[in-house]
């Protein structure tokens, strides 16, 4: 029999088998199991270890070390695929029970019903509850299958997305779920009754508002493709999180204009405050952490901007659209300075955010553009890279990680900003930029780069009696020496110094001037790479892949020499060298 591929199965432990023709490929990991929700929850069980039971029939998960102060069980739900939300925050601090539904949809009452059965307590039972109409259904039936068992229970409606405000239905529940599970979950901990409950979870949620955007839509288990079509060079604006594409479709602005439009509409929403919100920026489940932290400091900046205190932050995934690539913002104006404390609490689960009063105070500042005007070889040498950056780094995805020509880009971009002015001489420029490859790049090509550019300028500025392109070639020498010592690397370990020392060296002879000669020398020397096998750097660990391929970095450092014998020469263009240079750096 053939093996069932559906969620993403492509081949059976014995081997891959080849795929059926008209077969959608898949996009996604999901193992072979009618119940992706069941399957999932064995897995938390062992997250949680001894402090999360699972039932499987119904199915639901509950709690099995609450605070023995709480009086009142919370309890919530809703489709799978938002994980960590709700299974995640089972524990002290947090909620009782949870219900899962399969993919995007809600549980059942029945599920509700016995999660709710198995951890009622004498004060009753809260449950929080999304705003969509299925979960909406499903919780009111088990309520009153609840109360008709003579447990006292009762609801919170969560219903902040601004992006479906105006709806019939009313907005749905997305991102402050979270805020309010966590302060619900240590007010309950702290002993509060169920109206005291009721009305602490309606003031948060109507004092809480999400605004959410997407580049890419998710793809659902068993799907050859995402639910819906994001054209290239724009967002869907206040996106759902079930696959469902926003009502707004905008040009793709840098990410500040964004999230000022974001928290713009946000503020304009929220009650007035003078005590600050809480924020929560949340990935939908395909954007990486450090894009929510840009997303945060994006956010921080405009609220400060607005006059607004921002006095708590979390960045994270808390409420997923499994794989979408988007995010959430949440505000929760602070009505109340014990909403801060309960926030700030600390829990016992697995995935609530563990947030912290914003104290921190960040110090230093970016290097400010310089007074004046910048040096002009600098800023043509930038100029030049630009152009480049875009090919640079499609090379070296090839054998590396993608971002050799922004980094150089970047380097650059200090250089010019760091601002030798327009009458800096050629040692001060060489310094300015070997500060800017040691200081502002990352990785290990740009501060080795800049000792030898740096060495460089040492020679230029110190022999005096020499001409500037016998100094430089001293300095060049010196610099390969250095980098050698500290990296290790060789001629023939694919490499910068494979085009670094050839422009020093004619074979072992040390070359009397960096010139056109050793120019060539140094491009045929980042040409040959494309036959080597890497032995250091990124190259290195994907082997025989990258023969073919010419090093990105021992190209780059050829298009900065080919400047620095430029400004040597007082200005005379290799166009001939530049021409065959750009042919080998895009292929």
């Amino acid at each position: 029999m053939a093996p069932d591929r559906r969620h993403g199965l492509i081949g059976t432990v014995e081997g891959v088998e080849e795929q059926p023709e008209g077969y959608p490929l898949p996009t996604n990991f999901y193992s072979p199991t009618p119940s992706a929700s069941k399957h999932a929850l064995s897995a938390l069980a062992l997250t949680a270890g001894v402090r999360v039971g699972v039932h499987r029939d119904p199915v639901y998960a509950w709690a099995l070390d609450p605070a023995p102060t709480r009086r009142v069980a919370l309890v919530s739900g809703g489709g799978a695929g938002h994980e960590p939300m709700h299974a995640g925050f089972l524990g002290r601090g947090g909620l009782d029970a949870v219900a899962p539904g399969e993919v995007f949809t809600s549980p059942h009452n029945r599920q509700i019903h016995a999660a709710s059965t198995e951890v009622a307590r004498e004060g009753g039972v809260l449950h929080i509850v999304k705003n969509y109409t299925g979960d909406v259904l499903n919780f009111a039936i088990a309520a009153e299958r609840l109360r008709g068992d003579g447990i006292e229970v009762d609801r919170v409606l969560v219903d902040d997305d601004l992006g479906s405000e105006g709806q019939e239905v009313g907005r749905r529940g997305t991102g402050a779920t979270v805020v309010v599970e966590k302060i619900l979950g240590a007010a309950a901990d702290r002993g509060l009754t169920l109206a005291e409950l009721v009305d602490l979870g309606q003031a948060v949620v109507a004092s809480s508002r999400s605004l959410a955007v997407a580049q890419r839509a998710c793809t659902t288990p068993g799907a050859d493709r995402p639910a819906f079509d994001v054209e290239p060079g724009t967002l869907e604006y206040g996106v759902g999180i079930h696959g469902e594409a926003a009502r707004e479709s905008i040009p793709r602005p840098d990410l500040d204009d964004l999230v000022t439009r974001m928290v713009g509409e946000l503020l304009d929403s929220l009650p007035a405050t003078d005590a600050g919100v809480l924020v929560l920026v949340n990935g939908l489940g395909g954007t990486g952490d450090l894009e929510l932290l840009h997303v945060l400091a994006e956010t921080a900046r405009t609220l400060s901007e607005r006059g607004v205190a921002l006095r708590s932050a979390v960045a994270g995934t808390y409420v997923s659209a499994l794989d979408m690539a988007g995010f959430s913002i949440t505000l929760t104006a602070v009505g109340d300075e014990q909403w801060l404390d309960d926030w700030c609490a600390p829990h016992a689960t697995t995935s609530l955010p563990a947030p912290v009063r914003a104290e921190t105070t960040v110090t230093g500042a970016e290097a400010a553009d310089a007074d004046g005007e910048p040096s002009p070889w600098l800023r043509g040498l930038a100029d030049d890279i630009a152009e480049i950056r875009d090919a640079l780094n499609d090379l070296d995805r090839r054998a590396g990680d993608g971002d050799i020509g922004t980094n150089l880009d970047n380097a650059l971009r200090a250089a010019v900003r760091r601002g030798t002015g327009a009458q800096a001489d050629l040692a001060a420029d060489l310094l300015s930029l070997g500060t800017a490859f040691s200081e502002d790049v990352g990785g290990s090509s740009g501060p080795l780069f800049g000792l030898v550019l740096t060495r460089i300028a040492a020679r230029v500025a110190s022999d005096d009696a020499a001409a500037p392109a016998v100094a430089a070639a001293r300095g060049l020498r010196e610099g390969v020496e250095a980098i050698t010592r500290a990296g290790g690397a060789r001629v023939g370990d694919r490499t910068m110094v494979d085009a670094l020392h050839p422009a020093g060296w004619d074979g072992e002879s040390p070359r009397d001037t960096l010139d056109d000669a050793a120019l060539a020398a140094a491009l045929a020397g980042a040409v040959s790479t494309a036959e080597m096998v890497g032995k250091r750097g990124r190259s290195s660990y994907v082997g025989e892949k990258a023969v073919g391929t010419t090093d990105p970095g021992a190209l780059a450092v050829v298009a900065v020499l080919i400047s620095i014998v430029e400004r040597i020469d007082g200005g005379t263009h290799r166009e001939e060298l530049r021409t065959r240079l750009a042919g080998h750096i895009r292929g």
